[in-house]
């Protein structure tokens, strides 16, 4: 049974009232981007956020489960240099998180016999059994998220962010 009186959606959100402010104060200024831009920094700060807190349960953030699933995706000893350019994360932030989830049992190490300073990480079995153990929740708490998108909308929005992405990361 569906509840009929259910509130109104909102049709305005805070990055409305970003552009609003700024057009007022600097009418002399093109503030349209702000609406694309700041709805997906906003955007990428719910989802991190809801992630976290998922994931959480679990002993891991987001950015583990992001450099987890990296390693678990490529299936071979990877760098940390790697890691960081598929995760657009700095190199520092990489070393830092997968002291972590080495110290947790989840990746390891291993000597990179072409840099004597190098080394490679992938994950444990416990590593691999844990991602594949919150994955699906993951999945689940993103598709929930995309729910309220029609099929027509998820296609826009899908062609619209890998367009900008493939602008931006050429």
């Amino acid at each position: 049974m569906t509840d009929q009186t259910s509130v109104p959606r909102a049709t305005t959100d805070a990055l409305d009232l970003v552009h609003d402010q700024w057009s007022r104060l600097r009418p002399d200024l093109d503030v349209s981007p702000v609406l694309v831009v700041g709805r997906i920094t906003r955007l990428a700060r719910i989802i991190q956020r809801r992630s976290d807190d998922l994931l959480g349960d679990h002993g891991i953030g987001r950015t583990d489960f992001d450099l987890l699933a990296a390693l678990v995706r490529t299936d071979v000893p990877t760098s940390p240099g790697r890691l960081a350019e598929q995760t657009l994360l700095s190199p520092p932030a990489v070393t830092k998180r997968l002291r972590g989830l080495t110290a947790a049992g989840l990746v390891e190490r291993s000597e990179n016999r072409a840099d004597a300073r190098g080394y490679f990480v992938s994950p444990t079995a416990r590593g691999r059994e844990l991602l594949h153990g919150v994955l699906d929740a993951q999945l689940d708490l993103e598709g929930a998220m995309t729910a309220s998108l029609d099929p027509a909308a998820v296609a826009a929005v899908t062609a619209g962010l890998r367009s900008m992405l493939l602008d931006l990361e050429d």
